[in-house]
C-alpha cells in the first residue's frame, strides 16, 4: 500500500512541478482586472468591470475572463480561452474559432484572433517588469478598417486580496 502512495504522489508532483515552473517564469499568469480610469476605448460598449485570470494548464494557458456590462444589472458573462505559445490553439467562442499566441519577449506576446480560416484581429500585450500593469492593444482589426480600435489601451491592474 505504501508503494502505490508513493507511485502516486511521485506521479503528482511529475504532473504539478512543470506547471508550477511554468507559472513562476510567466509574468502573465494571475488575476488582472480592467483599470477603465486608465485604459482608453473609443467604442466603449459599457463595461462595468472586466477580469482576466491567467493559469497554467497541462495544454498551456487558460484564461477565465469575466465580464459585467453596465445596461446588464450585475449579469456577469464567463468564458475560457485556452491557448499554447506558438501554436493556434482552436477555440470555442463565436466569431473566432482560433488563438494564436506568441511570445515576442518574457513580458511580450501578440495575440492573432483567426476565424474562417482568415486572421481577424491582433493584438500586443505587454505585462511591466514590475508587473503592476498589463496593456494591450490592437496592431490590426478586420473588422475596423478606420483604424479607431488602434488608439486604443486596454490597461489591467493585479487583483489584490483584501
Amino acid at each position: 500500500m505504501k508503494i502505490v502512495v508513493r507511485l502516486l504522489a511521485g506521479l503528482l508532483l511529475t504532473v504539478l512541478l512543470p506547471l508550477t515552473a511554468q507559472a513562476a517564469d510567466d509574468p502573465f499568469i494571475g488575476a488582472w482586472q480592467l483599470d477603465i480610469a486608465r485604459s482608453t476605448i473609443a467604442d466603449n460598449p459599457g463595461v462595468k468591470s472586466k477580469q482576466f485570470v491567467f493559469a497554467p494548464s497541462a495544454d498551456g494557458v487558460l484564461i477565465t475572463e469575466t465580464l459585467e456590462l453596465l445596461a446588464e444589472d450585475g449579469k456577469k458573462h464567463v468564458s475560457q480561452i485556452p491557448y499554447s505559445y506558438g501554436q493556434v490553439t482552436p477555440q470555442a467562442g463565436p466569431g473566432i474559432d482560433g488563438l494564436l499566441v506568441v511570445k515576442a519577449d518574457s513580458h511580450t506576446a501578440y495575440w492573432t484572433a483567426i476565424g474562417g480560416g482568415k486572421i481577424l484581429s491582433q493584438m500586443q500585450v505587454v505585462v511591466s517588469s514590475d508587473r503592476t500593469q498589463m496593456t494591450f492593444r490592437y496592431l490590426w482589426a478586420a473588422g475596423d478598417p478606420t483604424g479607431s480600435r488602434f488608439n486604443d489601451r486596454y490597461v489591467y491592474v493585479p487583483v489584490t486580496k483584501g
